[in-house]
């Protein structure tokens, strides 16, 4: 079963493109202004990620969200 599936929806939705920016090319280091690659121009993974960040340091974020956003940053650091 996905583990997504019990998150809040729009955070889900806003992970899921996240993943599909990395998949399109895109890296988790980066200006907050840059905007998505491919089919989804209009995300903008480094405002995203800086949200989260500020969530995290609020104690917003639940444990299961803080540990998908650490496999994103250690996902691309074994990449590169």
């Amino acid at each position: 079963m996905d583990p997504l599936w019990c998150l809040d929806s729009d955070w889900n939705r806003s992970y899921r493109r996240m993943l599909g920016y990395l998949a399109a090319g895109g890296t988790v280091a980066g200006p907050v202004n840059r905007t998505g690659l491919g089919d989804d121009v209009s995300f903008r993974p480094g405002a995203w990620l800086r949200k989260q960040a500020k969530a995290r340091t609020e104690g917003k974020l639940t444990e299961q969200q803080t540990a998908l956003l650490d496999a994103l940053h250690a996902a691309e650091g074994a990449a590169g």
